[in-house]
């Protein structure tokens, strides 16, 4: 069966000549776009990823670490804002609402209660580079008791309640691994040391 070419049936040029009659250049092949990194900034991107490379390395409970691709981390970072802070900066006020992720991507945070003194120098109570702060506002709608500060020039992602909805609802999968890894960080630290012991043993 024999079909009359496209250009003839319309009476029109082909598109490419079209194209070429003005001295442009043909389009990319769609496999060498590279459509994440259009969509998001250079130095975010690069942050995303530093974090998720410190995440990997990091011995804390309070890792991060999301079964995120590497395109996946672009649109996480696509959704967040780069933080630059001084040393002894506040990053959370205890009794603040604002249920705002934050993400340590340099430099250590100190964390504690809003009753404790910043004297106290325990290591648990360290936000290290790979940290997450304030998963726990991704389950409950109470502000948080916490107080924490920069011990040194840091910077720290932060992901917005209003721009968590909208990562949830643009990349559910996302979200929801967003959700799970944050839920295994409360797990984890609400897990007793000698039972994360036995479990190891076994």
């Amino acid at each position: 069966m024999f079909h009359t070419p496209i250009d003839t049936r319309f009476g029109h040029p082909a598109a490419a000549d079209r194209f070429f009659a003005f001295g442009a250049r043909p389009l990319a092949f769609p496999a060498d776009l590279d459509l994440c990194r259009e969509q998001v900034p250079a130095a975010a991107d690069c942050e995303a990823l530093r974090f998720a490379a410190a995440a990997r390395g990091c011995a804390s409970a309070q890792a991060f670490r999301p079964a995120f691709a590497t395109g996946d981390w672009r649109v996480f970072s696509s959704f967040c804002v780069v933080r630059h802070l001084p040393a002894d900066a506040r990053v959370v006020i205890p009794g603040a609402g604002d249920r705002a992720l934050r993400f340590v991507v340099e430099g250590r945070l100190w964390q504690a209660s809003g009753a404790a003194a910043l004297a106290a120098a325990n290591p648990s109570q360290l936000l290290l580079p790979g940290a997450i702060v304030g998963e726990d506002a991704l389950f409950s709608d109470r502000p948080g008791d916490l107080d924490i500060r920069t011990l040194e020039p840091a910077l720290v992602l932060e992901l917005s309640l209003a721009r968590q909805k909208e990562l949830t609802a643009s990349c559910p999968e996302i979200g929801f691994e967003l959700l799970r890894a944050a839920g295994a960080v409360i797990a984890a630290r609400g897990r007793p040391v000698d039972a994360r012991t036995d479990r190891s043993a076994n």
